[in-house]
Formats: structure tokens, C-alpha cells, sequence
């Protein structure tokens, strides 16, 4: 199905099944989607704008300069995802599955990572100012940014991790 460039400005598409869909530029402020499967759809530069997305898969999606900011992407799998410069500020995230994602430079500020599962996970350069991080669990490939202009990777990363209540631990690639 391609719905790039298509409004769904609050409507409901619960369920659906959507894989390998193009919501490419798609505006879904506003919208429901429970449960929606999305695997493997192209959703860059779509807008979640306060969409409700619980339980959501997005298993290997394009979410490059996708904006999910205030959606709720709580128990949403988002296993093996692909974006770069994609915003989740103040999103909610508990509970979500982040294992292998490939996240660089995303905007994760203010947002709810609560019993968020990473594993192999990439947050490269990704911002993570005030987020809410206890019950986190897994591993990740740093840097993140911790406040405006503090990149942490590391040892020192592992340590904020655990200030914030989560236990995760960081990787090194392996061609250092």
C-alpha cells in the first residue's frame, strides 16, 4: 500500500496491517493506531504527532526523519528499525523493544524509556536529555548526548545509565 504524502489527521487505522506500506511524508497526528502492524514500511519524514501507537510493530522499519513527539509507543516493537534525525521528544516509550535498532542522532528529550529492552542497540549521537530511563535494560553503542553539549560514551555512559536506574551496558565497535 503506498500512502506517501497522504493526511490521516485523527483517524483510526487500529490493526491494520500495513507491512511493507510507504507513509513516507504521511501526517498522522492525532491518529490511532493500536496494534498496527507496520513491518518493514517506509514511514520517513511521516509525522506520529501525538499518535497512539501501543503495541505497534515497526520490525525493521524506515523511520528516518519520522516525528513521533508526545506519541505513545508503549509495548511498541521496534526491533531492527533504521533512523537517522528521528524526534521522540517527550514520546512515551515504556516497555518498548529497541533490540539491534540502528537510532543515530534521534531526539529522545523528556521522553518515558521506562522498561525499554535494547540489545545491540545503536543510539549514536542520539540526544537523551531528561529522559526518564529506570527499568531500562540491555546494551547500546554510544555516544549520547547526556545534557546540552555532553556527549557520554563508555564507562561513563554505563555509570549515568545506572544513576537513572537503568542497567545497560556499552558496547565498543569492534573495528576500534
Amino acid at each position: 500500500m503506498s500512502a506517501e504524502g497522504l493526511d490521516f489527521l485523527g483517524a483510526d487505522l487500529s490493526g491494520g496491517p500495513f507491512g511493507r506500506s510507504s507513509f513516507r511524508h504521511a501526517n498522522l497526528a492525532d491518529t490511532a493506531v493500536r496494534g498496527v502492524e507496520l513491518w518493514r514500511a517506509n514511514c520517513e519524514g511521516a509525522r506520529f504527532i501525538r499518535a497512539v501507537l501501543t503495541d505497534a510493530d515497526f520490525v525493521k522499519a524506515c523511520l528516518h526523519r519520522a516525528s513521533f513527539v508526545r506519541a505513545v509507543l508503549i509495548g511498541a516493537d521496534l526491533t531492527r528499525v533504521e533512523g537517522s534525525d528521528v524526534r521522540f521528544v517527550e514520546a512515551d516509550l515504556r516497555r518498548a523493544d529497541l533490540t539491534d535498532a540502528m537510532l543515530v542522532g534521534c531526539d529522545f528529550t523528556r521522553a518515558n524509556m521506562s522498561g525499554v529492552r535494547v540489545d545491540k542497540t545503536v543510539l549514536d549521537n542520539s540526544i537523551l536529555v531528561g529522559a526518564v530511563l529506570t527499568g531500562m535494560t540491555g546494551t547500546v553503542f554510544g555516544p549520547v548526548m547526556s545534557a546540552p553539549g555532553h556527549r557520554l560514551d563508555g564507562h561513563e555512559l554505563e555509570q549515568w545509565f545506572a544513576a537513572r536506574g537503568a542497567h545497560v551496558s556499552v558496547l565498543r565497535p569492534a573495528y576500534l
